[in-house]
């Protein structure tokens, strides 16, 4: 009596193909069990939400310093008429840097 490998070959690869195909169908049941378990996310804003923010934002706003109109005004004419550009500034700001 003689086997051959042949058949033998194609039985086993045959049964691969089948098994692989069966864990395939288990994965995709499996996900599938565990999207339908899952809840949706989901998102509320309350009523009060916007107040809170605009409590945020008054805050923060009253915690600035207050503008001193009067350096404003100095930095605008300075800008203006071109000090921020000469070396009596330069000078003054490397000094500046230098003593911390």
């Amino acid at each position: 009596m003689h086997i051959s490998n042949i058949g033998v070959q194609s039985d086993a690869a045959e049964w691969v193909r089948k098994a692989h195909a069966e864990e395939i169908v288990r994965a995709k049941k499996k996900d599938a069990s565990k999207t339908s378990k899952t809840p949706a996310d989901h998102v509320s804003i309350s009523a009060n939400a916007g107040n809170s923010s605009e409590a945020l934002v008054k805050a923060r706003a009253n915690a600035l310093p207050e503008v001193r109109e009067e350096r404003v005004a100095l930095a605008k004419e300075r800008i203006g008429n071109g000090y921020y550009n000469t070396q009596e500034f330069n000078k003054e700001l490397a000094e500046r840097l230098i003593e911390g």
